[in-house]
């Protein structure tokens, strides 16, 4: 590296990464940044256990979250940043910086898919339409805009999932909706659409958590695929569409037929940016059935970092037009759990897998806990007061059919 190149660099990594966002998600961001010599500020709601490490203390802005690019700049106007590398970690947040004007775009680099990608991602009707474009195994998807939709279809084996996955979410508190005849079937879509949430209908592939695989990693701003990484779940709360509560990490090997369908598709779409994608190896097939992509971070995005592919710092890197590394190994056999969900997943299976207590407990040896860290305890100490909290802010689900313990946004 010359000289000149080495100045731009030192000049360039001193421009401070805003993190936008909070729970699990923005607190393995901030940890990873912090942790590499950087300075990041954390936009989050107002006393969220994220703003508790030690790597944003005294560098939390208080912003409402919004996919709104202007209501976004004018937040950060307001909080005295001109300048810094957004790094956005939900559907809102990345909708917001993806239609962050031109510009603006010299203040606020950011590293992440066009704003055409953004949408087919989280739309999962069009990112449906995309997948069959390319040929990527998915679950039999179809389209849900009104009931009469379900008129004439079979829907056993099927169920109903949003095209917009946070707002559902956040309305219903669950992921998806199942139902036991078409009569709870039409139930669930009228209250889909009378709270202006389009659905589709998707084949549910069968087989248990340990059936789900997730493949993380990065693709650099000229399209290089910088890093893969692949985790295999072992237990998930709620049982049926929830999230991980414990999680292995696997040879890339193990998953190598979803990694080469997820480069042929960000091949053909033009991906930039890190990504988190859950597929489901089906028993009938054999394939593995991409469900969704995430194309910003990830709930066990420290878990990543902890295994060797740090994709916060390469996130950051790639905005500033710096070199990003390729990571090719990684830690295997390395587990991580989510303590409190997986209480909540030991609970509901303890009975029909046969799940002893003491099994239970004893998995969690060696086991990398998402939250607590020894170096950086106080969001853990914090988390009891904010679960409170959110207890009291929570919205009651839209239909008594749907209403279930609220997940949080995807992992």
């Amino acid at each position: 590296m010359t000289d000149a190149a080495a100045d731009l660099e030192r000049t360039s990594e001193r421009l401070p990464p805003i993190v936008l966002g909070d729970g699990i998600t923005a607190l393995g961001v901030v940890r990873s940044l912090g942790r590499a010599g950087l300075e990041p500020m954390l936009a989050s709601r107002s006393g969220d256990f994220a703003g508790r490490s030690r790597w944003v203390r005294g560098r939390t802005l208080d912003l409402s979250e919004s996919d709104d690019p202007a209501a976004l700049l004018e937040g950060l106007r307001g909080a005295g940043v001109e300048t810094g590398v957004l790094i956005p970690c939900s559907d809102l947040w990345s909708q917001a910086v993806s239609h962050v004007p031109d510009e603006a775009r010299g203040r606020f680099p950011t590293s992440m898919p066009s704003v055409e990608v953004v949408e087919l991602l989280v739309d999962k009707w069009l990112f449906a339409e995309t997948l069959d474009r390319f040929e990527v195994p998915h679950p039999a998807t179809l389209a849900a805009a009104d009931v009469s939709d379900l008129d004439g279809v079979e829907l056993d084996g099927f169920f109903l999932k949003p095209r917009d996955s946070q707002r559902f979410s956040r309305l219903f508190r669950k992921k998806a909706i199942r139902f036991a005849d078409r009569a709870e079937a039409v139930e669930g879509l009228q209250a889909m659409v009378d709270a202006g949430l389009p659905a589709v209908l998707q084949e549910y592939v069968p087989g248990p958590p340990t059936a789900h695989y997730f493949v993380d990693g990065f693709v650099d701003r000229t399209g290089v695929v910088r890093a893969l990484f692949a985790r295999r779940r072992i237990r998930m709360f709620p049982t049926d569409f929830g999230n991980s509560s414990m999680m292995v990490s696997v040879p890339l090997e193990e998953a190598a037929q979803a990694a080469g369908s997820l480069e042929r598709l960000f091949a053909g779409i033009g991906y930039r940016g890190t990504f988190s994608a859950e597929f489901k190896r089906d028993p009938r097939d054999g394939a593995f059935k991409l469900l969704e992509v995430n194309s910003r971070p990830w709930w066990y995005i420290g878990f990543a970092a902890h295994c060797g592919v740090d994709v916060s710092v390469m996130i950051h890197r790639d905005a500033l037009g710096l070199p990003v590394e390729t990571v090719s190994h990684y830690k295997v056999g390395e587990r991580c759990v989510l303590l409190p969900q997986d209480f909540r997943a030991y609970r509901a299976i303890r009975r029909t897998d046969g799940l002893s207590f003491v099994s239970w407990v004893r998995s969690w040896i060696g086991a990398t806990p998402s939250i607590f860290q020894r170096s950086d305890p106080l969001p853990a100490l914090g988390l009891p007061i904010f679960a409170v909290r959110r207890r009291r802010r929570s919205v009651p689900a839209t239909s008594p059919a749907t209403a279930q313990s609220p997940p949080e946004n995807a992992e």
